[in-house]
């Protein structure tokens, strides 16, 4: 059990404050006191929170980066460009994960300001509510009605991209793999597919399946066995994120199909960033975490330089790249002999 400052003043049968200082050895405490505090803390094994130590006694600016999902490699690239141009520019750098929680976001930025950050970059999941009287940048992930400054990925134009690429192969019974609508790159993503799709004519043809909450790959898996195993499967197939496109290829697989010869692939990021590992090689979009990040970085330096931290609500989009590659059927046929294939394995 993790053992707090206030089990040490209750066994000792002082007050929190004054357990507070014994440890920190204020010469206000009597000898006797501080001895007797330290006994306590030693035989309970409490050991203090040297973070929160640290922001209380603000030795030096610092600045919060909250995310999602750090276990998602885009997010920890991200924030390792954001935070080497803060460090450069010398501040300190909190990374705070929310889980895809708006009740942990909503903590993570009432914490900052309790501990006065000079300024936040936050990728939200839904808990930014209004001012936080404090310098704050969104990226990747904003919120469109407040009036507060964000760099973010060209979502609608990268999709478009990857479905006209297919388009043109072709294809028509095209399905989207994607994370859910209650954040920008989800609800943009969606919004771009399913407005490309109509346009073309082919609203009846599309299919939409949407992950968990977490965009884990074993959602997007799940879907596409079951987009697969449809009368009429789709023939090709956008995963809105790296994370669908690992479930989609596993599914594919799962289902003895052929990447691109049965089932074409593209994908709005490329999961295979050593390169070589995903055979064949995905139709992507240029990876982009870097420079959000350092552009990130950099809006937020310019709020912190400026007496008016509110003053801009610029938003900057980074162009997409189509990365043509193999899993969309370049130098091979689109969608031949789905039909015919579909049935030699099935969901167990």
């Amino acid at each position: 059990m993790h053992v707090k400052l206030e089990d040490v003043a209750a066994a000792v049968g002082v007050s929190l404050s004054t357990a507070s200082r014994a440890l920190r050895g204020n010469p206000a405490v009597s000898e006797r006191t501080r001895r007797r505090v330290q006994a306590a803390a030693e035989r309970l094994g409490y050991e203090p929170n040297r973070m929160a130590s640290a922001l209380r006694a603000r030795t030096s600016p610092f600045v919060g980066i909250v995310v999602p999902d750090l276990t998602i490699p885009f997010f920890a690239l991200v924030v390792k460009a954001a935070q080497d141009v803060l460090e450069d520019a010398g501040y300190q750098v909190l990374v705070m994960n929310t889980d895809r929680h708006a009740q942990q976001e909503r903590e993570a930025l009432r914490t900052l300001l309790a501990h006065r950050a000079n300024g936040v970059l936050l990728a939200t999941s839904g808990g930014y509510k209004g001012s936080y009287r404090m310098p704050l940048v969104f990226f990747a992930n904003f919120e469109p009605t407040a009036p507060v400054a964000r760099v973010a990925l060209s979502n609608r134009e990268g999709i478009g991209l990857l479905v006209r690429h297919l388009l043109e192969h072709g294809h028509t019974r095209i399905a989207y793999v994607g994370g859910q609508p209650n954040v920008t790159s989800g609800a943009e993503r969606l919004a771009a597919f399913e407005g490309i799709m109509n346009e073309a004519g082919l609203g009846d043809e599309m299919r939409v399946r949407l992950s968990d909450d977490a965009w884990s790959p074993a959602s997007a898996e799940r879907a596409v066995v079951e987009l697969l195993h449809d009368p009429a499967p789709p023939t090709a197939i956008v995963a809105g994120g790296d994370t669908f496109a690992l479930g989609t290829i596993k599914a594919i697989r799962f289902c003895g199909l052929r990447l691109p010869e049965d089932v074409a692939l593209v994908s709005f990021q490329d999961p295979d960033r050593v390169g070589g590992v995903i055979e064949p090689p995905l139709t992507t979009l240029a990876a982009q975490e870097r420079e959000l990040g350092q552009h990130a970085a950099s809006l937020l330096l310019h709020l912190l330089s400026v007496s008016d931290h509110h003053a801009s609500a610029t938003e900057m989009r980074l162009p997409a790249t189509l990365l043509v590659r193999r899993s969309c059927g370049c130098n091979g046929p689109p969608g031949a002999n789905l039909e015919s294939m579909i049935g030699l394995k099935s969901v167990g």
